[in-house]
């Protein structure tokens, strides 16, 4: 797949947002995330559908690292909640 590919991708995705009133001047870290997470979902899915396995196996490690940064960032946000309705 080629980076021209993919960048028409992300547009096409970024323009989907918009459509849906997300706000688009600037996304917040969890729209980011959630952003990044759907790319990387759908370019593991073509790299394995191609047989890439080494871009696959990569893709997923960036896909696992989103997930994980995307549940970080949830917990967090919870717990500074939580603190403020005990406090």
């Amino acid at each position: 797949m080629s980076s021209t590919t993919i960048f028409m991708q992300a547009q096409s995705a970024r323009i989907h947002l918009q459509t849906l009133g997300a706000p688009m001047d600037q996304p917040s870290k969890m729209e980011n995330l959630q952003f990044a997470q759907g790319i990387l979902r759908e370019l593991r899915q073509k790299a394995e559908a191609d047989g890439e396995k080494l871009l696959t196996y990569l893709i997923d490690m960036a896909y696992l690292e989103t997930s994980d940064r995307i549940r970080a960032h949830w917990i967090g946000s919870h717990e500074t909640e939580s603190r403020r309705a005990k406090g």
